[in-house]
């Protein structure tokens, strides 16, 4: 059915681009159609947001949005939610998207914002909670990831280790001595008065725009990922999350272990039927 009401939280899901980086992989389909352990990745994004209580979803789409829009159809025909697929063209700039599909969202009303290429599984409502707490405009996520290069460990001039899977958090610059960076995980809780603060039409990069701005005026918190968190970027990413080659840190293995929960939380056992179809999506 439909969610008339409004309630539960809201999420827009970035899903426009074209994912030239997967080579072959989105030549029949788009990137958050490619599947990992046999669902795509946007049925990961979908189960995990309604799990954790979201009943509005809204799609900007471009590189075979009707694709993503039929999926999506499919998946949540029949559920309280509310869904709006918005065609933003192929090639636009994210700032653009979100300009093309803010008058969706209600006046006032916090949004989570993420990637389509993403499988996360983490306390997202403990997130939102800091994010008002805060009172802040954007709470943006840190994440530990795997370097993909070979780390060496020193003390002072003495190497005292060598690694090639050790999970980085923090960054260090010589612009900024004495602080430390932090590994953005591309997931955000978002007011929507914070898009006020840039001209999303003129606006050529979202996030490098926005969120340094927001940060300038005070606005802005943080919040650290203790939980599950896989981008899917390349091919290989593709191979090793399937457990088709090399998985040394497990990402496969914990990627299926999502999958398998949402599973036994009975979303795969969701069968639309003929007279439910697409009623609850909202294509434009």
């Amino acid at each position: 059915m439909n969610n008339q009401d409004g309630s539960g939280h809201w999420a827009v899901l970035l899903c426009g681009g074209r994912g030239s980086r997967m080579g072959d992989l989105t030549e029949a389909a788009p990137k958050p159609l490619v599947e990992v352990h046999g669902k795509p990745i946007l049925w990961y994004s979908f189960w995990t947001l309604y799990d954790h209580g979201f009943r509005n979803f809204v799609l900007p789409l471009g590189y075979k949005g009707e694709m993503i829009a039929d999926y999506f159809a499919e998946i949540s025909a029949g559920l309280d939610c509310e869904v709006h697929c918005v065609d933003t063209g192929e090639d636009s700039p994210i700032a653009h998207r979100i300009h093309k599909v803010q008058d969706r969202i209600p006046e006032g009303q916090d949004f989570f914002l993420l990637n389509s290429d993403t499988i996360f599984e983490f306390d997202i409502e403990e997130m939102l909670a800091v994010h008002r707490e805060k009172n802040a405009l954007v709470t943006l996520s840190s994440v530990e990831v795997i370097s993909t290069w070979g780390l060496i460990t020193v003390d002072g001039d003495r190497i005292i280790g060598f690694d090639r899977q050790r999970k980085v958090r923090h960054l260090l610059s010589d612009d900024l001595p004495g602080k430390h960076g932090l590994v953005n995980s591309g997931l955000a809780w978002l007011s929507k008065d914070a898009l006020r603060e840039i001209d999303l039409l003129t606006c050529s990069d979202f996030e490098s725009t926005l969120y340094p701005h927001l940060i300038e005026i005070g606005r802005a918190a943080h919040y650290q990922i203790h939980g599950e968190w896989f981008p899917i970027d390349t091919p290989k990413d593709v191979r090793t999350i399937n457990l088709e080659e090399s998985d040394r840190h497990g990402s496969g293995h914990m990627a299926k272990a999502v999958r398998d929960k949402l599973e036994s939380k009975g979303s795969s056992a969701k069968a639309p039927t003929a007279q439910e179809g697409r009623a609850d999506v909202k294509l434009s």
